[in-house]
């Protein structure tokens, strides 16, 4: 109960805050060198893609330390700068890969403040980076009882939405959808989800009998580059959509309406993508045990514990991050000729 507690901090100031400015570790960065690259950094970053997208998640030591070489040949370079964020954002989210969780796996959460909040000071324009430094904010927060960082990083959070809300209705949501079912901020994430669809379908989709084999064709005639990337799936997030879904079902069966999750559940294998998905098992574990996960999602559960993925929200899972990112083979090869997302995220 006591994340709950912290948490609900939020509820006093929520009508009596506006947006606050958005605090970091960092004081400035020198942007003139953020995106010069030398041959170090250009294998760190390849190094960092290549082991995400195969969910080497026993390299994360390896890929740290070639990043963090990286960064100390040139400390403002961007992409260097994410990538450490997000590779010890990795770590911690997917904890449950590890047969022990050490209590120093929390320092992962510290770092992925200080390295977010460093990109977000020499790019304060990338709402992605935002989205995820409000969610090491308020993890962070919640792991040090911090009720001054949880609340920026609700407000970062709610910023991040009005600047990319079909990224990061999901991103922001994602995090809290580890609250308790019956909090106001898990009945709002539960909203962003919808609210998600909305944005990417550009329409109002019906929330008591949505079907989204209405919808999977859009991406063929989708040219919207923010749209692009957020709703559908992509070099970055091969199975973004499948993830998305996965994680939708779990909130809706957490809520109580676990047929309705059931149903989300089912959609996914109506994506292109499906049979590409390395995690069809944990698909269908949920489908078959959706009605005691209500009482299963509705547990608290410790930072340190180990239970089974099939028993637990998708955000606190072993393939928390992976469900949406991790390549199966005939997805490298599909990529390998496809590849117009790699090239765009790469010039940026």
């Amino acid at each position: 109960m006591k994340k709950a507690l912290i948490f609900n901090f939020i509820l006093v100031f929520a009508s009596a805050c506006t947006l606050l400015p958005t605090k970091t570790m960092i004081q400035s960065k020198n942007t003139k060198d953020m995106l010069t690259s030398n041959e170090l950094a250009e294998f760190a970053n390849a190094y960092f893609w290549e082991n995400y997208h195969k969910g080497n998640y026993h390299k994360i030591d390896s890929v740290l330390y070639y990043l963090q070489a990286a960064y100390i040949k040139n400390p403002n370079d961007l992409q260097t700068i994410a990538h450490i964020g997000f590779t010890n954002a990795w770590a911690i989210s997917e904890r449950r890969k590890l047969d022990t969780i050490p209590p120093n796996i929390v320092e992962h959460a510290t770092l992925a403040v200080k390295y977010f909040g460093e990109a977000h000071e020499l790019n304060s324009n990338d709402p992605r980076v935002l989205g995820f430094l409000a969610d090491f904010k308020i993890i962070q927060g919640t792991i040090a009882e911090d009720k001054k960082l949880i609340q920026q990083g609700y407000f970062d959070g709610k910023k991040s939405i009005n600047q990319w809300n079909e990224f990061n209705y999901f991103t922001v949501g994602y995090v809290l959808s580890q609250l308790p079912h019956d909090s106001w901020q898990f009945k709002k994430a539960i909203e962003w989800q919808w609210k998600t669809l909305d944005e990417c379908y550009c329409e109002k989709v019906d929330r008591d009998n949505f079907k989204v084999e209405k919808y999977l064709s859009l991406e063929d005639t989708e040219t919207n580059t923010k749209r692009k990337r957020a709703c559908w799936n992509s070099w970055i997030a091969p199975h973004n959509v499948e993830g998305f879904y996965l994680n939708m079902g779990d909130m809706l069966v957490k809520s109580g309406d676990y047929k309705k999750g059931i149903k989300v559940y089912e959609m996914i294998k109506q994506v292109p993508q499906y049979n590409t998905w390395p995690f069809k098992k944990e698909l269908q574990e949920r489908i078959e045990n959706a009605e005691i996960n209500v009482v299963n999602f509705r547990k608290e559960v410790a930072n340190n514990e180990v239970v089974p993925d099939k028993n637990l929200m998708m955000v606190n899972t072993s393939i928390s991050c992976m469900s949406c990112h991790q390549m199966s083979k005939a997805d490298e090869d599909y990529f390998k000729i496809n590849d117009i997302y790699k090239r765009m995220y790469l010039k940026k």
